[in-house]
Parts: C-alpha cells; structure tokens; sequence
C-alpha cells in the first residue's frame, strides 16, 4: 500500500471549482504520463484548466503533442461510456470512430488557426443520450510565449438532428430555453440596476454579472473623452487591472475604423488578427488580453462608452454572445444616466428648498391652475395667512378682485414663455384689507421640457404705497396752496397756520434735516418720541449726531437711516429703536427728499409711524392660530386613540380567552384547534387593523408596480361577484384603451373590496353595482385641495343603496367612523381606501343622493405607456424548506420578541444570536463581518436604527444579506426599504422561513455564502 499522495492530501488551488472531474484530476496517476506530475504543470494549462472548471458549458483542452485529453464534468456527459477512462488519452484515439473528420480541424488548430464546426454527428452509448448525437466543436489553438501552440482549448455544445422530424421541437424547446434564459438574465440585471445611485456601482455590479456568465477573464466599462479612455471600474478574473487612463491612438487606424462601422467588434484571436499593428497587439497581449468583445456606445453620433468582454484565451464568439454584451452595455449606459439625471434632480430640488427657507422675500409656488404648492415664512407675513391656510387656497383667491384680470394675464404670459413677468397688485388679508406687492412670475420646467409650476417672488411694497399715497396728498395740498397764491395773506396765513397746527398735533412723527444733520422742523410727536428712546430733547437747529454723540450704537443707527435719504434714496423701512435696558418699539420710517424753490436737494425729511401694536397683534394672532391647530390635533389623536383601544380590546378578549382554554390539561384535539385557529385568525384581524391605520395616516410602506387597471378591476370583478351575493348584480364598464397607473396593487385590490364591501351594505344585499374605469380624466378638486388636468385612472363603484346624509360625508374617511351596527365592522374600510389614494398620488371623491345611490371614484395618475407593467407571478404554496445550520445574527430591542425569534430561528433549523441593539450587533460582527451568513434586524430601535444599521453593514461587509423587520417605521413609509428585504410585523414562522431561505437561496446562487461552522 502506498497511500495517498501529496496531491491528494494538498491539492493545488485551480481544481478547488472542478466538482467530480476536480477529484479524478487530482487522484489520477499522472506521474506516468506525457503530462507528467500534477505540481509541475505549467502556468498557462493551470490557468486554463480553472476558466474550465468555471464555465457553464461543456468544454476541454488537447494538451502538448500526445494531444493528452483533459475535460469538466459537462464534457464528460457528452463522453458517455468513454469516461472516465478518457482522461489523459490521445484525444483523437478517444473519438477513433469519427477521427477523419476530427483530424483535419485539429490539424488545423496546431497549425494556429481557430476552428469552428458547426455540424459534427457520431453515435454515443449509454449516459441517457439518442444513439445518433449532433454537435458543434470550436477549438482555439494555445500559445506559449514564443508563439508555439502546445495544444488547443475546445467547447462543444450538443445539437439536434434537423433532418428527422421527430427531433424538431426539441431544437425548438432548446432554442426557446436558450433565449429566455438570456431575457431572464437581463431582465433581472435590470432590477438589480434599478435602486443604485453611483455609477461606479452600476458598473461593478453588471460588469461581474456579464464576466460570470460568460466566463470572461475581464470585464469592463469605459467612458470616452476626447482622445482618451477613462476605466473606473472592472471584474477580472486571473488577469491584472487596467483601471486608469488610456489613449484611443493604442487601438490603431483599423479598429478604430470598426468600431465606426459596426456597434459590435469581435476578435477571436489576437495573436492572428490582421486589423492589429505589432504595438496594439503587444500591448493586447502584454494585459493578458487574447480575443475581446467590444460594444461601442453612442449618443446621438457621439462615441460615448465601450464595454469591452475579453478572454485570457483566444475563443470564437458566437452572435447570441455578441447580442447579450450589446444589450448589457445599453442598460448600463442608460443606468448610469438615470443615476446621474436623479442625482442632478436632488441637488436641484434641496437648492430651491434652501433658497424657499431662507429667503428674505415672499417666495410662492404655484400649479398651472393656481393653487398653491408650497410658500415660504415671508409670504404668509405679507399675506397675514398660515402656511396651512394658504395652501388649501389658488392665487385667484388671494387677489383683490380689481386686480384678477392683470394678475392672470400675468399668469398666462409666464406659461407661454421662459422670462420672468413682473407684476404689481393688490393681495387680500383675511380681514378683507389689501397689501400692495411687486410679483415677479417665471415658469419652472422638469427635466423632460414639460411644465411643473410656476414660481413667484413677491415683495412688500404696502410702506412705499403708503408713503406715496400720503406724499401725495400732501403735494397735492401743496398744488392746492400753489394755486392760491392770489388769495389775501390773511387766507394764506390761516391755511399754513391750519396745516403747521395739523402736522404738530399728529401722532405721526415728521422730522426734517438739512445735509449736515441739522434738523429743520420737528414736531411734537417726533421730539417726545425721540427724548423718550434716548434721553434726550432735540430742537430745531440741533446736530442730531452732535445729539448722540455719548449713544455711537444709536448714532450708527442714525446715520445709516438718515445718510440714505440725505443721499438722495426715498425708500421706506421698518426698524427697533432704543436702548436694550429701555422698551424698543418698532417704526415704520418712510424718507423722502427735500429740496428747495429751485428743486436742488437740501436734506431731507421723515414720516414715522409707531407699529409695535400692530406687530404684536400679528404675533398674538399667530399663537392663536398655533394653540388651535394644536387642541385640534389633541382632538383627533383621542378620537383615534379610542377607537384603535376598543378594536384591540375586542380582539385581545378572543386570544386571552383562548390561551385560558389551551392551558387546561384535559382539553379535547378538537377544542384545541378551535381555540388555535381562533388565535390566529385574530392575529391576522389585528394585523389587517393595523394595516388600515396606517393606510388612512400614509404611513404604510408600499410596493408600487405598473399594471393596468382595466385588466385588474376585471381580473377582481368575480370576485366581487361572490362577496357582494347573489342578489347584487355586478356589472364591470371597461374602456378599450389601455390605462396604465403605478401603484400598490394589494392595497388597490384592498380599497376596491373595502369600497364593494360598503356598496353592497348600502344595498342591504340586492341591487345593481357598476365598476366602471375611466381613463385620461381630469382629478377635480376635492374636500378643498386644488384638481390637475393631467390624465388620471377613475376607477367608480356605483350603487343603487340608499345613499348617504349630506352632514355625514365629510366623516366617512374618519377612522372608527360607521353608521353600521355592533359588529358589522371597524370603520376603517374607507379610512384605507382614503390613505391608500393620497400616498399613491390620487384623491378619491364621493358623490351620493339619498334613496338613489352613491358613486365612489378612486383617481390615481396615469404613468406613461412605454412603462411596461409587471408580470404577474404566483408565489409558491409549499411550505418553506428548513435551515441547515446557517448562522443568523438577531438584532431587537424587544427582550420578548428577541427571544422569541431566536426561538423561531433554532425551531427552523438554524444558529441565532441575539444582538439587543445595534451597537452590540456591530461588536458581535467585527469588522470583517464573515461570522455570520445573515443578519435580521428590527428597524424602530433606540440609538441607531435598523436602516442604518444595514447601511452600515453594506460599507463594512456587503456580501452579508440584510433582512428588516418592523410593524411600522416613518423611515419605511417615507423610502420603502431602501433597498433591503422587508418583513412585516407581525409574522408567521412560515413567514420568516420563507424570507430567510429566500435571500440566502440568492446569496448561495451568487457563490457568496459561507458554510456553516
């Protein structure tokens, strides 16, 4: 006995992927063969015999002068009865019955020349194959590094007989396989693209995707510059790196006049390929680069892109390959545009809520109807309006009446062009007074060119309007004395006596100064408002600088004001005077001019007016508004609050009285199946309530799809059929016209059967219900909230029941609300409905005439045709199969919950560990984070949360999978599951396993999951 060999006991690292023919290779006795031992072979066949063992196909390699046979476990099916004793022998005598035909093409291949042929027939014993066997062989000739071939690798594929008919819709089932093995691999590269924002990633992840399919030694996506190649990212297998810069000149005139020609330029062999000069084909040669699939990329006729497929080995391409890289490139590209064009749209969309919080003007913005879509602080100021209230208004609601005509003309010309269209007008307040404004009107586009709102900047020109409304008049009394200049000095006298007596006794305050700060004229009101602010009097003739020389923060202030209007500027402004220790009322300051007979400016004068009062009035009404909305808030919150505590109250009854039951020894099987049943058929009730909730509140974390609602309402119209009874008439209106919408479609299915359910109680059982889908209306405006002529779906139920009272329509989407008896149900049918309609983007209306009927309508906005909607697809019934040891790291805060899932998870057949947070589920992972196959996390937890948690865990170990759990999370309701799996609370244990054997049956197909310790 000699026992096991050095080979046996340590074999070398290029068998590890050769499965059965991994093991022959390495026990075979090759120390007595032309390829002499195992450990000496040399670095080109090992590295050929690793890309075998790698590929999904039947392949093998003819190796030195023996033409000794080596071949994967897909090739030795095609060997039939001659394996395994074919390894390692001549391979021509292995194939001895069709040898005149196989000579010349080997021949040919040691001679240096790819072979291809297509149609070769030979007869197989045994291994379930027909005696007659069609198949195609490519060889491709081995090269060391001098030129000389040493051998020839080969692939071979089986092919059907055309020739009998019988065998015929084999090659077309075969064929038909092939393909939809291809759309199936795009299709889901598609979906894996979808959620990712870095180009980097999208080019990482399709590039190793396409390089395992293909068994390519290196895989890449470059971006074209000018005369230059820029490559970020790449999958290489057994090959160096070539991320970096490299210049177009290196690909030389020839293919670079292909890749002009043609999208698609395959090289078989670069060793022979006449289109390469010595220096592009040494250069090739020099990155292990021996034949290469590139597919050139445009936009428009701009060369953009190149994804490049290449091969340590020379291989013969066939079209199919040619076809899927082309389709591969086109969806990276058009990801890696996606990612850009919404990253682009981010940053845009935060620039304009920065600027709307920040500014220090009204800022408004507006749909094309009119209403309101957003507004800032400033606005509502000058509008004396809420946030709130003004967005449940249009602009046409918030103009003075003589101004409509203007203000929508205004409207129309920024919808007609893309310059700002500036307009004065007069806005409305609450307590039915106007505000002058300035407005200036500029229509924002998406990025498609296609009208998304309009923007308005608006100012507060009501001080200037003032201050001209009373400089007005005073020139026009000046006008008036100007024009009586004849009348007796005695007249004159009186009238300036009259008016000095008027602005002295004003409670307007008038200052004039000359331009050094002299002051001219001042009154009463202005000299004790001024003693009152700073301690002291002023009289005409005084400095008012002089005045406030021991004040520089005040004289600052003074001169500031005072230097613009003695510098020729008439503006109005609102400003604090005053010492902090002293009260700092608020003015409203207008200054104008003064000039002199012959109109040259000698200074300038002042009206101030006190508004303290009226700015504090203001402030008082906002905390009034503020307490109200906050007692209404309080309000519903305890209605809400009774209601969900009734609902469980009941529901927890049932499950307490069963437990009570099933803890009694003597209970009979029966009973016990009665009371288990009744447990988890309210479990599922308290679920569904729940789920309702948060429908009505939009916190419902939703699966948006694409399908069509005509195709959907029909599939669920016998159903409805047998809910509503035999006695109710179900008649579906479809259009012919495809409408297609994006939404949850269990959640839509849900508010129709919710909506039916109502209909047919309305009925009392019997009568006539139309579904009727109308596609391209318009949403009118609904319980306040502006309509939009863009198209929607309008999905209407039509009853023939008794209808409902006006006064109690505006309470049916309230939660808990019904008019039905005890027990016939929760009140929270529409309440879904309701939520389900808003977070989708759509409103449902409600129109109903006692003793006739009631019409339901569900809008939800209509998504372009060239979406595609989703397959449908049946989940599988059975249960789901067992663990088998894989590790799972628990991660809940919740002792009980914590420790009952890892109960679930041992019961399964799997290794838990529970973490109580995340912090310590960070310790338990390490930084390498290879301890664990999975990781299942709860997502509401103190500190750091379930989402970043998992996000954290991408950065650290992304081969790791990550499964969320919650029964609720704003997070998720806000942004889905940011792209990790998602299990909903409460669960099932058929639940968990399902979604565990799931991600870790993808994570096991992606080469990634480790065995179990």
């Amino acid at each position: 006995m000699h026992g096991r060999t050095d080979a046996t006991i340590c074999a070398p690292a290029f068998l590890a992927d050769g499965g059965g023919m991994g093991v022959l290779l390495r026990e075979h006795p090759w120390a007595g063969t032309p390829l002499g031992d195992l450990f000496s072979w040399p670095n080109a066949l090992t590295t050929l015999i690793g890309i075998m063992f790698g590929s999904n196909q039947p392949m093998f390699i003819v190796w030195g002068p023996e033409r000794s046979l080596l071949y994967n476990d897909l090739y030795a099916q095609i060997l039939g009865d001659r394996h395994p004793s074919a390894l390692g022998r001549d391979y021509l005598e292995i194939w001895r019955e069709i040898e005149a035909d196989l000579k010349p093409l080997v021949d040919k291949a040691y001679f240096g020349r790819p072979v291809h042929a297509g149609d070769v027939e030979h007869v197989l014993h045994g291994r379930n194959f027909a005696d007659e066997l069609r198949f195609s062989l490519s060889f491709v000739p081995i090269r060391e590094t001098a030129g000389h071939v040493n051998g020839l690798y080969g692939t071979c594929t089986v092919i059907a007989d055309p020739v009998p008919v019988a065998r015929r819709p084999q090659e077309t089932e075969s064929s038909r396989r092939d393909n939809e093995e291809q759309q199936s691999f795009l299709l889901d590269l598609s979906d894996t693209l979808r959620p990712l924002t870095a180009s980097a990633e999208i080019v990482e992840v399709a590039s190793r995707r396409l390089g395992e399919r293909l068994g390519a030694s290196r895989v890449f996506y470059a971006e074209i510059g000018g005369s230059l190649m820029k490559v970020e990212r790449e999958y290489a297998r057994g090959v160096g790196s070539i991320v970096g810069e490299h210049s177009l000149a290196a690909f030389g005139p020839d293919l670079l006049a292909a890749y002009r020609n043609s999208a698609v330029v395959a090289v078989e062999d670069v060793a022979t390929d006449l289109r390469f000069s010595h220096e592009a084909r040494a250069g090739l040669q020099s990155r292990q680069v021996a034949a290469f699939v590139d597919v050139v990329l445009f936009r428009g006729e701009e060369w953009v892109s190149l994804l490049a497929v290449q091969s340590a080995i020379p291989r013969v391409w066939t079209t199919a390959e040619g076809n899927l890289i082309r389709d591969v490139g086109e969806r990276i590209k058009a990801a890696i545009e996606r990612a850009r064009a919404e990253a682009a749209l981010r940053r845009s969309e935060e620039h304009l809520a920065a600027i709307f919080a920040g500014a220090s003007v009204g800022l408004s913005e507006v749909d094309a109807t009119g209403r309101f879509l957003r507004v800032n602080t400033e606005f509502c100021r000058i509008l004396g309006r809420s946030e709130v209230a003004l967005l449940r208004l249009d602009i046409a609601q918030v103009t003075s009446p003589e101004d409509l005509s203007p203000s929508r003309a205004a409207i129309a010309q920024a919808l007609e062009t893309d310059q700002s269209v500036a307009l004065d007008k007069r806005y409305l307040r609450p307590d039915g007074s106007s505000i002058w404004a300035s407005s200036s009107i500029r229509r924002l586009d998406d990025a498609d060119g296609r009208l998304k709102s309009l923007l308005i900047v608006t100012a507060d020109l009501s001080r200037r309007k003032e201050a001209e409304q009373r400089l007005a008049e005073s020139e026009r009394r000046l006008q008036h004395l100007n024009e009586t200049l004849e009348l007796q000095v005695f007249e004159r006298t009186a009238e300036r006596n009259l008016f000095a007596t008027i602005v002295e006794r004003t409670d307007i305050m008038v200052m004039a100064v000359d331009l050094g700060y002299n002051i001219l004229a001042i009154n009463k009101a202005n000299a004790d408002e001024f003693e009152r602010i700073y301690g002291v009097r002023p009289r005409v003739g005084d400095n008012m600088l002089d005045l406030l020389a021991d004040q520089p923060e005040h004289q600052a202030q003074v001169r500031a004001g005072w230097g613009r209007g003695l510098a020729g500027e008439e503006f109005t402004l609102v400003q604090d005077f005053g010492d902090a220790e002293r009260a700092r009322p608020s003015y409203e300051i207008s200054f104008r001019t003064l000039r002199d007979a012959r109109g040259e400016r000698m200074g300038c004068y002042q009206f101030v007016m006190d508004v303290t009062d009226r700015l504090r009035g203001h402030a008082e009404l906002a905390q009034a508004q503020e307490a109200l909305r906050q007692s209404q808030k309080l309000e519903a919150v305890g209605q809400l609050t009774g209601g969900v505590a009734h609902d469980f109250n009941n529901l927890l009854t049932i499950i307490r009285s069963s437990v009570d039951f099933l803890r009694r020894p003597d209970l009979p099987e029966v009973r016990k199946r009665r009371y288990l049943d009744a447990v988890t058929e309210t479990v599922e009730r308290a679920a569904k309530l729940t789920g309702q909730l948060l429908a009505f509140a939009r916190r419902q974390a939703l699966t948006p799809e694409v399908f069509d609602v005509g195709q959907r309402v029909l599939a669920i119209a016998d159903m409805l059929d047998t809910l509503t009874g035999a006695r109710v008439q179900v008649l579906p209106e479809m259009p012919d016209a495809t409408c297609l919408v994006r939404a949850d479609v269990s959640q839509f299915e849900t508010a129709l059967v919710n909506m039916a359910v109502n209909a047919r109680d309305a009925m009392d059982g019997e009568g006539t219900l139309i579904l009727r889908v109308t596609c391209g209306a318009a949403l009118p405006a609904i319980r306040g909230h502006a309509g939009s002529l863009k198209p929607f779906a309008a999905v209407s139920l039509i009853d023939t029941g008794t209808g409902i009272p006006p006064e109690q329509i505006g309470r049916i989407f309230e939660p808990f609300f019904t008019t039905k008896e005890v027990g016939k149900g929760t009140g929270l049918g529409l309440s879904q409905v309701f939520g389900f309609a808003k977070q989708s983007g759509g409103d449902v209306d409600v129109r109903s005439t006692l003793g006739q009927g009631t019409v339901f309508t569900l809008y939800l906005p209509e998504v372009p045709s060239a979406e595609r909607p989703a397959d449908d697809h049946l989940q599988d019934a059975d249960l789901a199969p067992l663990g088998t040891g894989q590790r799972i790291l628990v991660v809940e805060d919740n002792v009980g919950v914590g420790q009952f899932a890892t109960q679930i998870l041992e019961d399964l057949g799997y290794q838990p560990t529970w973490a109580a947070n995340a912090e310590e589920a960070l310790d338990e992972l390490g930084r390498a984070g290879n301890r664990f196959d999975l990781v299942f996390s709860d997502v509401v937890m103190p500190g750091m949360g379930g989402v970043a948690l998992a996000q954290e865990l991408q950065q650290r170990s992304p081969r790791v999978p990550v499964v969320l759990t919650s029964g609720y999370s704003h997070v998720l309701a806000q942004s889905d599951a940011h792209g990790f799996t998602l299990l909903h609370k409460p669960y099932s244990a058929e639940q968990l396993s399902r979604i565990l054997h799931q991600v870790l049956g993808l994570r096991r197909t992606s080469g990634v999951l480790s065995d179990p310790a």
